[in-house]
């Protein structure tokens, strides 16, 4: 017989824990509440928090209850009918509906709810909710109210009294009313802990005040709280400023860098900077900037000089999505068909500061400590959605930029950094739905899309560091030729002749300098004696002694200032002599960080091949191990197979094989081989090459060698492996990251040989226009961080200047429109 008790029941308790779990603080739960009431199509909201003392609103279901908060909106309201099927229905918001639909609100708002949780997080806040809520041209206003402590583990969710009533209102008041009462922590409202929620919460809401959605009015314990804003007169004060905007299709950014940037903080720096920057407006450092002559290898082409209203430069970097991006793929819901994960358009700014200060900031503030607390304030890049902050992100110590890991010692006061800069990602629920918050809205979900995203914003941040990295080097370098002119320095050698001379001059005029000093002394005693009888004795001195006493002090002072000068001379003579030592001392050192320089640039090179090698043995492990497996198991289905057993063998020699081949490729750079030079033919190396690759790619990227003209030359073959390891890995990586969208792409190395240089291209992409002119400078990628370090075409340079050759992108075009053929000219090296 069927029962029809035999129905599912949930426990109220159970409501009250999802809150708990899905609030992870009073911060979140008070967020939420605003976004429930920006999606009312509130034009604001208040927020008023009393600690000690009970409501005073009429009509309240439970009287006495201390401390209290009152979160107050003029949004739409809610009839009866909303509060019964929609607040008082625990299920999924119908606010994700409208998001799936492309529906907004009569404010063109898409809602940013769709969880469900605004009333859920009251309990966070306090043990008592009564909500009162109307909408307009209706005289009824709805009050609903309850104890969270009666939802318990023993009744049911319906047995909950929500104590519904119903009063007469105004027919033109609108909005929605939650008084929340015995608060459970009410000391986190106050003292240093209010200040610190004051914060949290402006953290949370748009920065910019003229572009926040609506207005937020903050109260505790009858003070009226203003939260922070950044002003106009603030973000004129940042030293260099980025905007950055991902359309769809294509990224842009553009910085703005002031003068001031390069002050420095010392005294002894603004001199400097006084003398070479600011003379002349900084005119005199852009040349030096861009000129690929005087400042090779850090010099920026794309920039632009100002010299007004104190901006040193600007520059403007544009990035195509699918070919200069690091691509996610997702599967289309409709074709089935893998497509680009596209995170959908935004904007952001980033706004960097001189917490010390500078002239401009000391005259736009009477105290420097107000510009600091303001700065102080509002540090850190947040993610927005609709004006409303996303955490983690830019909360606290929340480094998502990872900005602390591209600061080094050297370069740390250039480069952006996670305590000096101000800023935004803006984003929106229309343009942005893939992008999905944690259910605890503790971040994004890791999806593609969010990947996409990210790897959209380093890429941001990679072009904004590698600007002021550079920056920063060629004014070393400036400083440097400063430093080479005023003192006539061209080179250690220089400094080095100029110390040994000055010491060998020291030690020439050292004999002559104490036989003056000496005849200065007896002279200077003579003197002073005669001043002394003349003084004590007048009546036995002569009249024209007498006379002359004015004239004898005067000079017997001087000669005890010059005998003391002497004294002073003779010290820095002794000094002058030991230069000589001194120079000999540091020409090894400074001979030794040449040769340690060259070093690193064999190293790098010798740790990428390495990395390659690593990667390839896991793969010849995993084989290994495949097959062993399979081999065991087969052998223990028959008992015993010799023929299985003879083919299980035959595949460990041929892996044994492909082991030898990787060995045979590094062990040319290992160090006991690196300075051993051998007489290579190119087209056999070329084939060598093209055998290890073959291995490495399989059938993923052919490699083709043609030979027009073979030439041999002298080499190291561990550098020469180096330098064209550098350039085919580098294809290897843009060629596998189109063939991840495009099934149909068949990628190809080309590698010609033509007397005296050898020619590498490939069918992808190109280079990517803004870093033609730089692309063999230190630190240039386009990779996202932590998959380039920009060092390997910077090492390629290197190794062929260590051997008197070059390599140069050629101007040719390919489909694209962008440069795609290295030039490796080994003329130098040819063996006639």
């Amino acid at each position: 017989m069927a029962n029809n008790d035999a129905k599912f029941r949930i426990s109220a308790a159970v409501v009250k824990q999802l809150g708990e779990e899905l609030v992870s603080d009073e911060l979140t739960a008070i967020m939420e509440l605003v976004k429930n009431s920006y999606d009312a199509d509130a034009d604001w909201v208040k927020i008023s928090i009393n600690t000690t003392e009970s409501p005073e609103e009429e009509g309240l279901t439970f009287q006495n209850s201390k401390g209290y908060i009152i979160i107050e909106d003029n949004g739409h309201g809610m009839n009866y009918n909303d509060i019964i099927s929609r607040w008082l229905f625990i299920s999924v918001s119908h606010k994700r509906e409208m998001k799936e639909k492309g529906e907004v609100t009569k404010k063109k708002r898409t809602p940013l709810g769709d969880k469900g949780l605004g009333r859920l997080s009251t309990q966070r806040l306090g043990h008592i909710l009564e909500m009162y809520s109307c909408i307009n041209n209706e005289s009824k206003l709805h009050h609903v109210a309850f104890d969270w402590r009666h939802f318990t583990e023993n009744s049911s969710l319906e047995a909950v009294d929500t104590n519904y009533k119903e009063v007469q209102k105004s027919t033109k008041k609108h909005g929605t009313k939650l008084v929340i009462s015995d608060l459970r922590n009410p000391d986190i409202w106050t003292a240093e802990a209010g200040d610190k929620f004051r914060g949290q919460l402006s953290k949370l809401i748009f920065p910019f005040k003229e572009s926040r959605p609506f207005n937020i009015y903050l109260n505790i314990n009858g003070q009226p709280n203003d939260l922070d804003a950044i002003n106009e007169k603030l973000r004129q004060q940042a030293i260099s400023s980025y905007t950055f905007e991902f359309d769809g299709n294509k990224l842009t950014v553009n910085g703005t860098l002031k003068l001031s940037k390069l002050q420095g903080n010392s005294t002894e720096k603004r001199e400097i900077f006084s003398r070479i920057i600011q003379s002349d407006n900084g005119a005199n450092f852009f040349h030096f900037l861009t000129n690929a002559t005087d400042n090779k290898k850090y010099f920026i082409p794309d920039v632009k000089y100002s010299g007004k209203n104190g901006i040193f430069i600007t520059f403007k970097r544009v990035f195509d999505f699918e070919k200069d991006i690091k691509k996610e793929i997702v599967i289309d819901d409709k074709t089935q068909k893998p497509i680009l994960a596209n995170p959908g358009k935004f904007i952001g700014e980033i706004d960097e500061f001189n917490i010390s200060g500078t002239e401009e900031i000391e005259s736009a503030y009477d105290k420097l400590s107000e510009y600091k607390q303001l700065v102080k304030n509002q540090i850190g890049v947040r993610i927005f959605r609709d004006g409303f902050g996303i955490k983690p992100y830019g909360m606290g110590n929340d480094d998502w930029l990872q900005l602390r890991k591209s600061q080094t010692s050297g370069g740390s006061f250039y480069l952006l950094r996670p305590d000096n800069v101000i800023g935004f990602v803006s984003i929106t629920a229309k343009d942005n739905r893939f992008l999905i918050e944690k259910t605890d809205r503790e971040g994004f979900i890791d999806t593609p899309y969010s990947k996409a995203f990210f790897n959209i914003i380093n890429l941001t941040i990679q072009n904004v560091n590698d600007v002021l990295e550079k920056t920063r080097r060629s004014y070393d370098g400036l400083k440097s030729q400063d430093a080479e002119e005023r003192g006539n320095i061209r080179s250690f050698k220089d400094t080095k002749d100029r110390l040994v001379s000055t010491a060998k001059q020291s030690a020439a005029i050292e004999n002559e300098t104490k036989a003056v000093h000496a005849e200065l002394k007896a002279t200077s005693a003579k003197v002073t004696a005669a001043v002394k009888r003349i003084k004590n004795e007048p009546l036995f001195s002569t009249h024209e002694e007498n006379k002359a006493l004015q004239i004898l002090e005067d000079v017997d002072k001087i000669l005890n200032a010059s005998n003391q000068l002497f004294e002073k001379i003779n010290t820095i003579l002794q000094n002058a002599k030991k230069l000589e030592n001194d120079a000999n001392y540091l020409e090894p050192k400074i001979n030794e960080l040449e040769r340690q320089i060259i070093q690193f640039s064999e190293l790098a090179g010798l740790g990428i091949t390495a990395e390659a090698f690593t990667h390839e043995m896991y793969n010849i492990i995993d084989r290994i191990s495949a097959q062993t497996e399979q081999v065991a198991k087969q052998n223990k289905k028959e008992n015993t197979s010799n023929t299985t057993f003879f083919v299980y063998v035959e595949h460990i020699k041929s892996f044994l094989h492909s082991i030898r081949i990787q060995l045979n490729h590094l062990a040319p750079s290992l160090k006991f081989n690196r300075e051993t030079k051998q007489n290579i033919q190119i087209s056999k190396f070329s084939e060598e090459l093209k055998n290890y690759y073959a291995t490495r790619f399989g059938e993923s990227i052919l490699i083709n060698i043609k030979v027009n003209s073979d030439f041999s030359i002298q080499i190291n073959r561990g550098k020469l492996t180096q330098i064209l390891d550098n350039i085919i890995l580098n294809a290897e990586y843009w060629l596998k990251q189109i063939s991840k969208t495009d099934k149909k792409f068949r990628p190809v190395i080309d590698i010609e040989v033509k007397s005296p240089s050898i020619f590498i291209s490939d069918n992808g992409y190109g280079v990517l226009p803004d870093f033609e002119n730089t692309i063999f400078q230190p630190f240039v990628t386009s990779k996202p961080i932590g998959e380039g370090r920009g060092l390997g075409l910077f090492i390629v340079q290197q190794l062929l200047d260590s051997v008197d050759s070059t390599a140069i992108l050629l101007q040719k075009r390919n489909e694209h429109n962008r440069r795609y053929i290295f030039q490796i000219n080994l003329e130098n090296l040819l063996i006639k």
